[in-house]
C-alpha cells in the first residue's frame, strides 16, 4: 500500500471508538446473535462471530494508537513530510512502525502534557489534557511509551492533574470537580498505576524518583495526589510499596495542616443558631473553594460543603485505598522504626471524625488500614503484624491520655472516640489475647514485640488503658472484641496446651472487666453490647471468621491464626457490620439502666463464655454431643453454641451437670481472676 490517505485525527479517535462500540456490542449481544441463527436455521458459520469479536477489538485498540499518534503528530510535527510545507504527515498503518514510534510520542506528550497544566486556562489546555489521557489508556500494554512517558516527567505532571482541572472547573456547592473530571483524573491514575506494575515486575527500570513524584509532588500539591488515588484504581491493585509510600506522607502532610475538619459552635437559642466555622482557619478545603462560614451561610449551603469537605479529603482517599491493600498496610504499621510508631499513632488519634451535629464518623478507612495490618498471625506475617499491633497498642495507651485530656470545645465537638477506630482497636486486642493475657499475667514490660520468640510483650496496666479507650461510649466496639475473643476461647480447647491458653485468655477477659469497671461502664452499656455481639454471630450464621471449623474437626489458636489474611479480611468485614446502623432484634428499652457495673457484676463477667467453653469442649470431643431434651441451643451442623444459650434453662442444666467443675473451665477462671482482682475505678 503506498498510496497516501489523507487523515483527520479527530477522524482517526471517532473510527477508533466505532470499533470499540462494536466490540462491545458483540461481546454483549454475540450470545444472542447466535442463539438467533440457530433457531432460524441460517447457514452462516456462527464461530465467525466469535473471530470477528477479538478481530474488532485488537483492530481498535490498534486504531486508538494509531489516533493518538495522528494528534500527537499534529502537535509536534512528523515522521517524514510528504509536500515540501509540510503540511501532510505520513502515519505508519503497519503497527511495528506505530510501536517503533511510542517512545518519541511519550516523550512529546509529556512536554504536552506539562505546558497544559502550566496554564490549565488557555485554548487548548483542557484538550490536550483529556488526549493524553487517553493515550496513557491506550497504551497500557506498552512498556516502551509508559518507560518514556515516566522517564519525562509524566507521573510529576499527573498528580498535577486534580489542582489544574479544578482551577476551570471551580466550586459548586461542595463539588470541586466535574464528572467529566473525575473520570480524566482516574485515566491518569489508571495509567500511573500501570508504570509501577510494569517496574514492579521489573520491565521498567526502577527509579526512586517515580514514587516521589506523588509522595513529595510538585509545590507541595497533596490534593491532587489524592484525587489520583480517589478516582483511580483500588488499593490491592497498586504496588504496596507505592502506596505505603504515600500513605505515610499523607498522614505526614495531615500533621502539619492547621484544620482537617471546620469547627462546629453549637447552637445557643436565642442568640446563635450555630453551625460550622470554618472562616479562617486556615484548613486545606479553602484551597478548593469550599468555605463554610455560619455567619454568611444558610445551614442548607454549610451542610454541602462540609459533605464536600469530607468527600475530597486527600488523607482519607489514600488511607481507603491503604484500607483495601493487606500488604499496603503491614507495610504503614509493621516496623519496629519511628514511622511506623509515628503513623499508628496518626491512625488512633480521635479526630478522624467530622464535627456537626450529629457528628459523623470518617474513621472506616483507617480501621479497615489498622485491622488489616496488626491481625495477620500466619507464619508469612506474623512478625509484621505484631509489630503493627505493638506500635497501635502503644499508640492507642498514649492516645486515651489524649482523649481523656481534651479541652472543653473539643469534647463539645468530639465527644466520643470514633467508632470504627475504636472497633479496629477491639479486634486487634482479642486477635492477640492468648499472648498478652500470657505476657501479662508475668511481666510489667512495656508494650512491645519480641520478633525472637513472635510474641507481644505486655502488661496488665498499658493494655487496660487501651480497652478503656476502645470500649468508653462504644458497645459496639466491645462486641467485636467479645466476639472474637469468644472464638479463640472455644479454639483453645483444640489446641496445644489448652489450660496454659484458658487462663491467658481468662487473664485478657479480666482486664476487658477490669477496663470497664474503671470507667464506670452502665449497665445499659452491657445490655447494648451483648445485643450487638449477638447480632454480629447471628448475622454472620456461625462462621464469623472463615475459620470455623466442622463439627468434627478440631483446632487450636495456633491453626485458627494461620488462616491469617483470611482473618484479617473478614475481621475487617465484621467491624463494618458492627459499625454500621443495625436494627437490633434483641433491644430493650434500657435508658434508665444507668447504674455502673458494680465489683459483684464484674466477678461473674466470665459466665458470659460459658457458651463458648461449651462449644469448644464440644468441638474437641471432650464432652458428647448433646441430644437430651431441648438442646435448640446447639446447631449441630455448624458445631455452634447460642452465645445467648445462658438464658435457657436447658443449657444451664446441661452445664452444671456437664461442665461446673471442669478443669478447663477452671483454668479460664484463674486466668480472669488474677486480672479482674482490684480494678484502679479510673
Amino acid at each position: 500500500m503506498n498510496d497516501y490517505v489523507g487523515v483527520d485525527p479527530a477522524r482517526i479517535r471517532k473510527l477508533a471508538d466505532r470499533l470499540k462500540d462494536l466490540e462491545s456490542a458483540l461481546s454483549k449481544h454475540g450470545a444472542t446473535i447466535r442463539k438467533n441463527f440457530k433457531e432460524w436455521d441460517g447457514s452462516l458459520d456462527l464461530s465467525l462471530i466469535a473471530q470477528q469479536l477479538h478481530a474488532v477489538g485488537d483492530d481498535g485498540r490498534d486504531m486508538s494508537k494509531r489516533a493518538d499518534l495522528a494528534r500527537n503528530l499534529e502537535e509536534h510535527g512528523g515522521i517524514g513530510m510528504c509536500t515540501p510545507d509540510g503540511n501532510v504527515l505520513d502515519i505508519p498503518w503497519d503497527m511495528a512502525g506505530v510501536r517503533k514510534e511510542s517512545a518519541k510520542e511519550a516523550k512529546e506528550e509529556a512536554q504536552t502534557l506539562k505546558k497544559a497544566l502550566d496554564d490549565p486556562k488557555a485554548d487548548g489546555s483542557r484538550d490536550d489534557i483529556k488526549a493524553i489521557a487517553q493515550s496513557l489508556a491506550d497504551h497500557q500494554d506498552d512498556p516502551a511509551y509508559l518507560t518514556a512517558f515516566a522517564a519525562a516527567g509524566g507521573i510529576a505532571d499527573a498528580a498535577r492533574v486534580g489542582s489544574a482541572f479544578h482551577q476551570e472547573d471551580g466550586t459548586h456547592g461542595g463539588k470541586v470537580l466535574s464528572d467529566d473530571s473525575t473520570k480524566v483524573i482516574g485515566q491518569y491514575a489508571t495509567g500511573i498505576n500501570r508504570i509501577f506494575a510494569l517496574q514492579k515486575s521489573g520491565k521498567i527500570p526502577p527509579n526512586p524518583d517515580y514514587a516521589k513524584a506523588l509522595s513529595d509532588p510538585p509545590g507541595g500539591d497533596m490534593w491532587s495526589v489524592g484525587m489520583l488515588f480517589k478516582y483511580g484504581p483500588k488499593g490491592d491493585q497498586w504496588d504496596p510499596k507505592v502506596l505505603s509510600q504515600v500513605g505515610g506522607a499523607m498522614l505526614d502532610w495531615r500533621d502539619k495542616q492547621k484544620a482537617m475538619r471546620p469547627g462546629y459552635a453549637s447552637a445557643s437559642p436565642p442568640y446563635s443558631a450555630g453551625g460550622y466555622v470554618g472562616k479562617d482557619d486556615g484548613g486545606w478545603y479553602h484551597s478548593i473553594g469550599l468555605d463554610p462560614d455560619y455567619l454568611s451561610k444558610g445551614a442548607d449551603d454549610n451542610n454541602q460543603i462540609v459533605d464536600g469537605i469530607r468527600a475530597n479529603d486527600p488523607v482519607l482517599a489514600v488511607i481507603s485505598r491503604i484500607g483495601e491493600s493487606p500488604d499496603a498496610s503491614r507495610d504503614l504499621l509493621g516496623h519496629d522504626n519511628d514511622a511506623s510508631k509515628r503513623y499508628a499513632k496518626d491512625l488512633v488519634d480521635f479526630k478522624w471524625q467530622t464535627p456537626g451535629d450529629p457528628p459523623r464518623d470518617d474513621s472506616d478507612g483507617p480501621r479497615r488500614v489498622l485491622t488489616l495490618a496488626s491481625t495477620d498471625r500466619s507464619p508469612a506475617h506474623m512478625d509484621q503484624s505484631g509489630w503493627a499491633a505493638a506500635n497501635v497498642f502503644a499508640a492507642a495507651k498514649d492516645q486515651k491520655d489524649i482523649f481523656d485530656g481534651r479541652n472543653g470545645f473539643e469534647k463539645d465537638e468530639y465527644a466520643a472516640y470514633p467508632k470504627g477506630t475504636a472497633v479496629a482497636l477491639a479486634g486487634i486486642t482479642a486477635t492477640w489475647a492468648d499472648q498478652i493475657g500470657g505476657s501479662g499475667l508475668q511481666n510489667d514490660q512495656a508494650l512491645g514485640y519480641d520478633a525472637v520468640h513472635h510474641v507481644q510483650v505486655a502488661n496488665k496496666k498499658d493494655m487496660v488503658k487501651v480497652m478503656q479507650l476502645f470500649a468508653k461510649g462504644n458497645p459496639g466496639a466491645a462486641a467485636m472484641f467479645d466476639v472474637t475473643l469468644h472464638q479463640q476461647v472455644a479454639a483453645a480447647i483444640s489446641g496445644e496446651h489448652p489450660d496454659d491458653t484458658l487462663t491467658a485468655l481468662g487473664n485478657t477477659a479480666g482486664m476487658f472487666t477490669n477496663a470497664k469497671v474503671g470507667i464506670k461502664y452502665t449497665e445499659a452499656q452491657q445490655v447494648d453490647e451483648k445485643h450487638k455481639f449477638n447480632l454480629a454471630v447471628l448475622n454472620t450464621a456461625g462462621t464469623l471468621f472463615g475459620f470455623i471449623p466442622g463439627p468434627k474437626e478440631a483446632v487450636g489458636v495456633a491453626k485458627v491464626a494461620e488462616k491469617g489474611l483470611k482473618y484479617s479480611q473478614n475481621l475487617a468485614l465484621v467491624g463494618r457490620t458492627i459499625v454500621a446502623p443495625q436494627t437490633d432484634p434483641f433491644s430493650l428499652d434500657n435508658a434508665d439502666k444507668q447504674e455502673a457495673l458494680g465489683k459483684e457484676e464484674a466477678e461473674q463477667q466470665y459466665d458470659s463464655f460459658a457458651p463458648s467453653i461449651a462449644e469448644g469442649l464440644i468441638r474437641a470431643g471432650k464432652l458428647p454431643v448433646p441430644t437430651e431434651g431441648d438442646s435448640s441451643w446447639y446447631d449441630a451442623q455448624t458445631g455452634t453454641v447460642s452465645p445467648a444459650a445462658m438464658n435457657q434453662k436447658e443449657f444451664q442444666g446441661w452445664w452444671t451437670r456437664q461442665v461446673r467443675g471442669h478443669p478447663y473451665l477452671h483454668s479460664f477462671e484463674v486466668g480472669f481472676d488474677h486480672s479482674e482482682k482490684s480494678p484502679d475505678g479510673k
